[in-house]
């Protein structure tokens, strides 16, 4: 496809159309986790190939841009820096796919409740060891302090086929902020959703977090969630 790319004519494919020309649609459902394990090592290994977003039809898809001429000099020099900063692992916020404001249709007048349940963090299928768990969490903190939201407690449900991370917040006005500056964001490829908790249902499923006070921080103070660039902005 790069080699047959005419001038004028950006040299990347949409994720998902890789997968319709190599999959045939009775297959997509039981090869999904095999799917989902190669986009995930091409993203981590493959330094020919750059994951980014772009807009096709007038909608964001993650696609796949070949690199034909990396060097090996330009290899060992990105291993360095690698080797010389903190891995991020793609793990960042990538942009907005439609804009949730206070008052529109898609957002309630007013937050019912204090708590959220925010899919579509992560993918289980491809997540290993446990540095993700902490990465997540951090990047939702780090989104919902840009928005001075204070946070209380947060769970990752590692289990969870929809990539659940569960929110309480210090009040109903700060779950409105945090529903805002998350729903309807592109996080590691993925769409993001939320949705507001009852919080009776969420003392249920986290008893520790009727007495949770102190106000959740990240990690570290990098801010490495928030730290994507455009690929527009890069060329």
């Amino acid at each position: 496809h790069q080699q047959n790319a005419t001038p004028g004519k950006q040299p990347f494919l949409a994720v998902n159309h890789v997968r319709d020309q190599l999959i045939p649609p009775p297959d997509r459902s039981r090869l999904a986790k095999v799917w989902n394990k190669a986009v995930h090592w091409i993203k981590n290994s493959e330094s020919r190939v750059r994951c980014e977003l772009q807009s096709i039809a007038g909608e964001e898809f993650p696609v796949w841009r070949w690199l034909p001429h990396a060097s090996i000099s330009c290899i060992s020099s990105a291993v360095s820096s690698e080797q010389s900063t903190p891995r991020r692992n793609n793990k960042v916020w990538q942009g907005q796919a439609f804009v949730i404001m206070s008052g529109s249709p898609n957002s309630p007048p007013c937050s019912p409740t204090p708590c959220l349940k925010i899919r579509h963090m992560f993918d289980p299928d491809v997540e290993f060891g446990d540095e993700w768990l902490v990465r997540v969490q951090d990047a939702i903190l780090e989104k919902c302090g840009e928005e001075g939201v204070v946070a209380l407690h947060i769970s990752v449900d590692r289990g969870s086929r929809e990539g659940c991370v569960y929110l309480k917040c210090a009040s109903q006005e700060d779950a409105g902020k945090a529903y805002r500056a998350l729903h309807g964001w592109w996080f590691d490829s993925n769409l993001v959703t939320v949705k507001y908790l009852r919080l009776e249902r969420y003392h249920e499923r986290f008893p520790e977090a009727k007495g949770a006070v102190v106000p959740l921080h990240p990690s570290n103070n990098q801010k490495l969630s928030l730290q994507w660039q455009s690929p527009l902005e890069n060329n």
